[in-house]
């Protein structure tokens, strides 16, 4: 079992602005049987006003990560928002997580002065609502439908980065694209469920900056519409990716180590991205080299997938797994070697500079420059 910090305050972030925290949940229709029958659990951050006085967030319930009690965020619960408007940005999850797996990144970027919706997937990921009700993935479900995709799955990325250090080096965006395809074809469900988490976010774009629903109107008044973006982490990274082609209001994404699981992948993204991966291969290499507007590519050095959320954060020692492997037994650390402290600077400083230049119109700080951190490699198109 993973040892959390006993009593631990997220990081102070390093903006402005003191951050204000909700929740809530909007329901939808998701057959068209005219029910509805698909929660969709919502976390808001967003600059606040007040003068660091009220009640902090805890940052998730013990129910979903058990010993999380004693960690606090940087969040006051329902402070009144700033007056102005501000750049939005829909965050999904990494897949079987929960809406607070990234709040490092979400109180860094409202302390900036951006709204970030953290969107919750019913189903594959672990909520409380705010009428107390939690609710957890079914495990038995989730096995049934995605045994054999995770069978596949471990085949086919492993000939993948294989291809990808050798022959793939050298190959045309046609053969990328092929091989690509392969990695979708060979895993139905879990393409499947891409599709879903991408109506989820689109339903809950629409409903938040619908004036009428529930009780978000005073952030809805809040929101620049002509600066919205998306980002996520894992699974969530794609439905981010995904998000481009799918609503015209978005106009920038970031995947944070997410393999792009698209039913549309020919279909070059010809909006600005930034695609961090961890350190064991560059699976985004053929969206990024398919893309048709300014694209960044991001390997960093000594981390693991679990890197991208914060576990950096709250673990108070880095957990062990143990697996069989063939014939032979294995352990894999959970993060890598990485300094916890600076992945977690790494992340927040590229998402800053990403959407202060696509979302605000300032220039790169970072992504355009050589002042990059050593652990950083960058890609650019």
């Amino acid at each position: 079992m993973m040892k959390i910090k006993e009593k631990h305050r997220l990081r102070k972030p390093s903006g402005p602005f003191l951050v204000g925290c909700t929740h809530f949940s909007y329901e939808y229709d998701s057959n068209e049987s005219g029910e509805k029958s698909r929660v969709i659990p919502c976390l808001c951050f967003f600059p606040a006003k007040g003068s660091g006085e009220g009640k902090l967030k805890a940052y998730v319930n013990e129910n979903i990560i058990p010993g999380a009690n004693g960690i606090e965020t940087n969040s006051y619960v329902n402070a009144p928002i700033c007056d102005g408007k501000y750049p939005l940005l829909l965050f999904s999850h990494g897949y079987n997580l929960f809406c607070e797996a990234n709040t490092v990144q979400f109180e860094e970027l409202a302390s900036h002065g951006y709204m970030v919706l953290s969107i919750g997937h019913e189903g594959a990921g672990s909520y409380k609502l705010p009428s107390d009700v939690l609710l957890v993935p079914d495990t038995e479900k989730q096995m049934k439908e995605l045994q054999a995709d995770a069978v596949n799955a471990i085949e086919l990325f492993s000939s993948y980065s294989a291809w990808l250090n050798g022959d793939g080096k050298d190959a045309s965006i046609e053969e990328h694209r092929d091989s690509y395809q392969r990695l979708i074809d060979g895993q139905p469900g879990l393409t499947a469920q891409s599709e879903r988490w991408i109506k989820d976010s689109l339903v809950a774009l629409d409903m938040f900056l619908n004036e009428g629903e529930q009780g978000n109107a005073l952030l809805h008044h809040h929101v620049d519409k002509e600066s919205i973006g998306a980002f996520g982490m894992s699974f969530g990274g794609s439905t981010a990716l995904s998000l481009t082609h799918a609503s015209d209001l978005i106009r920038a994404s970031v995947n944070l180590d997410g393999f792009y699981y698209s039913t549309i992948l020919e279909k070059p993204i010809k909006k600005p991205i930034l695609m961090v991966q961890n350190e064991t291969g560059l699976f985004l290499t053929y969206p990024f080299l398919n893309a048709e507007n300014d694209a960044y590519m991001i390997q960093v050095k000594n981390s693991t997938h679990a890197n991208f959320t914060d576990y950096n954060e709250i673990l108070a020692e880095n957990y062990i797994s143990k697996g069989v492997v063939g014939d032979k037994e294995v352990e894999q650390a959970i993060l890598g070697e990485i300094d916890p402290n600076e992945m977690e600077r790494i992340m927040n400083v590229l998402l800053l500079d990403f959407f202060d230049k696509y979302l605000k119109g300032k220039d790169s700080q970072v992504l355009d420059t050589d002042n990059l951190p050593d652990e950083v490699i960058l890609f650019r198109k």
